[in-house]
């Protein structure tokens, strides 16, 4: 019965984080309309360089994780 419930609960989780993001990429999607489509792409080029550098949150977890990988 807890297993039950603890996969019912991280099941719900899981679909609350889900619903959450859906809702924030629709209500980042709508402000961006404002913009031209150049200022949009500078935004989401932007984005990818952040994310693809080390400074964004969760980067030493992410690293730490590659690494645990590898070895």
């Amino acid at each position: 019965m807890v297993e039950t419930s603890a996969e019912s609960s991280a099941s719900f989780d899981e679909r609350m984080r889900e619903e959450a993001a859906a809702a924030g990429r629709a209500a980042l999607e709508a402000s961006l309309q404002r913009f031209s489509h150049e200022q949009r792409d500078a935004f989401w080029n932007a984005i990818g360089l952040y994310y693809s550098t080390r400074r964004h949150p969760g980067a030493d977890e992410a690293a730490v994780q590659a690494a645990a990988t590898l070895a």
